[in-house]
């Protein structure tokens, strides 16, 4: 461990910093847990957390319960509706994106998307909903042709405003810069790679598409749920003692759970 790691660490035991003590600034919820895509780097690639039902759809009853949630808290940063699955495989996605952003005006839309189904089509009609971000992930030699048809057309403004891409497929068969091993479910270099400190991940919430709480986005396998958005308020989940205490010592470095020891990162 660095000198720098070494100062967090005292920083965040002794109070300093501390993101626990306001309101969360990111919230990312899983409106989908299907993924068109089977990525080598991906747990999606050998694994369907949910069978062939459609469980792996949000219902709008629990959409809806977690946007009043977000509601009741005031909450104004950065909302995404992604987790391992596609968010724009869901047909909904741009009447949802629509009505968080009637609900939630001052927050941020992130959209983060393999871009398949991203085309001049319907990425106006996305900005004109309310989205913000485009986070593009690329995961294939190349874009899909109406991805890059879209990237190719827009003005310098609009990109720079409303898109980011970044190039995981090339990342991983180089320097795997980019990457997590998702708490040990995946494997990556570890020659360069250690368990982060003041790890951010544990600093905001992360809703599955069944309502779930989960501890982070690294927990692909839904091990680690402190309830549910239909059972109980995600602000007394997300602020009860137990949840933010077990976070805390996480962002600490004091690693309790196997899921952090094996993440790297």
């Amino acid at each position: 461990m660095n000198f720098k790691d070494l100062v967090k660490i005292a920083l965040s035991r002794s109070g300093i910093r501390n993101p626990f003590k306001s309101m969360f600034k990111v919230l990312e919820f899983e409106t989908t847990a299907y993924c068109n895509r089977k990525c080598n780097y991906c747990p999606n690639v050998e694994f369907e957390r949910f069978g062939e039902d459609e469980n792996f759809l949000m219902s709008e009853k629990v959409f809806e319960t977690l946007i009043g949630h977000l509601v009741d808290l005031k909450f104004n940063g950065l909302i995404s509706p992604h987790l391992y699955g596609e968010p724009l495989s869901d047909h909904r996605m741009l009447d949802w994106v629509r009505y968080i952003k009637m609900n939630l005006p001052n927050s941020k839309i992130k959209i983060v998307t393999n871009g398949d189904y991203l085309s001049k089509n319907n990425f106006n009609d996305f900005l004109n909903a309310g989205a913000d971000i485009f986070y593009i992930s690329k995961h294939s030699k190349l874009l899909k042709k109406d991805c890059r048809d879209l990237l190719k057309d827009l003005n310098k403004e609009t990109l720079d405003k409303h898109v980011l891409v970044q190039d995981f497929y090339s990342d991983f068969q180089e320097s795997q810069g980019m990457f997590t091993n998702r708490g040990g479910s995946i494997e990556v270099k570890t020659n360069v790679k250690k368990t982060p400190v003041n790890c951010s991940y544990a600093t905001y919430p992360v809703i599955n598409s069944l309502g779930d709480l989960l501890l982070c986005c690294q927990d692909f396998h839904n091990n680690y749920v402190f309830g549910n958005i239909m059972d109980r308020h995600l602000r007394d989940i997300w602020f009860d003692e137990r949840n933010i205490s077990l976070r805390k010592n996480i962002y600490d470095y004091k690693l309790d759970l196997k899921i952090c020891r094996d993440c790297k990162m």
